[in-house]
């Protein structure tokens, strides 16, 4: 189904393709980094699949994104609504797995398996032995999840926009383009009078 003029420009004003490809690097961004760490550390591999899973989601959202911009029309602008709602809830949820390893957040990135460390309330470094190059992974992870973390927040906050200029355009747009405007009428009435005061004219 094909939208209205006012619809097409309200979407557009949100700069899909711009917006959809953002995501799209940010997919692949997340992607990468996640694999990272997946490699380093298996202690939140189920949070860090949770976190493949989204990037990859977020590559297909963008390029859905990306050709919705360049011919939209209804159903792909829907198609993009509940995708881009999907993403944000993605992001909410991945967020939510990732603070809770970062250090900022009071419960650092600690270690508690009794059978890999002495210590659960020390860290790797502290209470396994090779401290300095554990703390270096350590550091490395922790800058990765802080980037993670960035870019669920980003990604998040497209999804929400786009999803609200859909909605936008699929309903206050289409309720003023089927809305009569007044002043056509009237102007139509103003013609009519001009004409027929110009008739009078002409007869006199």
């Amino acid at each position: 189904m094909s939208l209205y003029a006012s619809q097409i420009k309200a979407f557009k004003s949100a700069e899909p393709k711009t917006l959809g490809a953002i995501e799209i690097i940010i997919g692949v961004f997340t992607v990468i980094l996640s694999t990272i760490v997946y490699k380093l550390h298996y202690h939140i591999q189920r949070e860090i699949i949770i976190l493949i899973v989204n990037g990859a989601q977020l590559v297909i959202t963008g390029v859905v994104l990306v050709h919705t911009g360049r011919k939209p029309s209804k159903c792909l602008v829907l198609t993009t609504f509940v995708l881009q709602l999907l993403t944000a809830a993605f992001d909410i949820v991945g967020f939510g797995l990732m603070a809770r390893h970062i250090p900022f957040r009071g419960d650092s990135y600690y270690y508690r398996d009794t059978e890999w460390c002495c210590d659960p309330l020390h860290s790797l470094s502290a209470c396994c032995g090779d401290g300095e190059k554990e703390a270096q992974k350590e550091f490395l992870v922790n800058g990765i999840l802080v980037t993670l973390i960035g870019f669920l927040m980003l990604a998040c906050a497209i999804g929400l926009v786009v999803s609200l200029f859909g909605v936008y355009a699929l309903s206050v747009s289409a309720i003023k383009e089927l809305t009569p405007i007044p002043h056509s009428t009237a102007n139509q009435h103003y013609g009519v009078g001009v004409q027929t005061q110009n008739a009078i004219h002409a007869g006199n």
